[in-house]
């Protein structure tokens, strides 16, 4: 039998503590093909803009806490639309599709994301 155990106070966040904290368990826990990371952002905190067409890695986002406001399009058209997810929501982001999370609630948004090619 084999597994591991990972967490967040054994990885350093790679997003500096006034908005919030954002750990990436993939190395911590050995994973091979799939990236999974927990999020947080203070109010009025977003994340960086970006997709995952070089790389073919479609991601899926569960709110475990919070509202999530995710802006979404095509990369060239970063505002083509918005979706807000609550607690107990995912939503699966196409490899291709730009997308930047936004906290625009008055409190702190957990996040999951799962990703793999």
């Amino acid at each position: 039998m084999e597994y591991t155990i990972a967490d967040t106070d054994d990885i350093e966040s790679v997003v500096p503590g006034e908005y919030g904290g954002m750990w990436f368990f993939r190395d911590a826990l050995g994973c091979e093909n799939l990236g999974m990371t927990l999020l947080e952002l203070e109010p009025n905190a977003k994340g960086k803009a970006h997709d995952h067409a070089a790389d073919a890695h479609e991601e899926v986002y569960l709110v475990v806490d919070g509202e999530l406001t995710i802006g979404l399009g095509e990369v060239g058209n970063e505002s083509a639309e918005t979706e807000t997810l609550t607690t107990g929501e995912a939503i699966r982001v196409a490899p291709g599709t730009w997308r930047q999370l936004h906290n625009d609630g008055d409190e702190r948004v957990r996040v999951v994301i799962a990703g793999a090619p």
